[in-house]
């Protein structure tokens, strides 16, 4: 979360610089923290008790927000965008059966699920997901959200995001209360042995390990980095903690496979 502080207290020209390329697009630091303000309002609109009920600004107090995409940057988005509402992130695998989805979901307390609509997907294959998306959120009773497609670098280059960025949502970002010990994330093992299990990580915990891999591996502006784990991976989660390092740097670059 200090991270996201970070960048967020930063001018525009840092704010611009390009923090992930995928699938040939770029997307810039203050397009990424834009689109997780506009999640965090989404979230912090919902009441997760409820299901379809509106709270206006409500923390969401530890709930869990469940991320279920295919690796992209609204992926990303979604998680800061958590964090953002005082939630808990628990990325978890699109590939995984239908039961230990349920699993998941359900072991975790998962109240709220996040997912994107894929333009590139075919008609058949979006309604195999979203029929998916809804068989989950009905058997768990948690609520169902898109995460609002991101533009391209190019595409939005005209566009101030920065007012956007600093002040939009439920509180201002250089505001957000320090998290220190709450958890920000359930990361669950592969289950090759028996059920997957949950692991918790905290914002402390996961800054220092930032900080740490930062120094030893002597990050500089100049590195890019090339992600080929699936986003909910333990291994990729933790590596991608570490690259978010770069925010210290405004100006390193992060690209990842899909």
């Amino acid at each position: 979360m200090e991270l996201v502080k970070e960048i967020a207290s930063k001018g525009p020209e840092s704010q611009g610089n390009i923090a992930i390329r995928v699938d040939e697009k770029s997307y810039t630091y203050l397009q990424l923290i834009s689109s997780a303000s506009s999640i965090s309002s989404l979230l912090s609109n919902l009441d997760p008790k409820i299901g379809n009920g509106v709270k206006r600004n409500v923390d969401l107090g530890g709930a869990r927000v469940g991320i279920i995409a295919k690796p992209c940057a609204e992926f990303v988005a979604g998680i800061l965008g958590t964090w953002l509402s005082g939630g808990v992130a628990v990325p978890v695998a699109l590939s995984y059966p239908v039961t230990e989805l349920l699993h998941v979901m359900n072991d975790s307390g998962i109240s709220v699920i996040l997912s994107t609509d894929d333009p590139q997907e075919l008609p058949y294959q979006k309604k195999v997901h979203q029929e998916l998306m809804n068989t989950l959120a009905v058997k768990t009773g948690a609520c169902l959200s898109l995460i609002p497609p991101i533009p391209s670098a190019h595409l939005s280059a005209k566009h101030d995001h920065a007012k956007v960025m600093v002040s939009d949502g439920p509180r201002n970002i250089l505001e957000t209360r320090n998290c220190g010990e709450d958890p920000a994330l359930i990361l669950y093992t592969s289950g090759t042995t028996g059920k997957p299990k949950g692991v918790v990580h905290t914002h402390k915990g996961i800054l220092a390990q930032v900080q740490i891999l930062a120094e030893a591996w002597e990050y500089t502006s100049k590195d890019q980095f090339l992600h080929c784990l699936p986003l909910h991976h333990i291994l990729s989660s933790i590596f991608s903690q570490n690259v978010l390092s770069v925010f210290h740097f405004l100006h390193s670059y992060l690209s990842y496979g899909t």
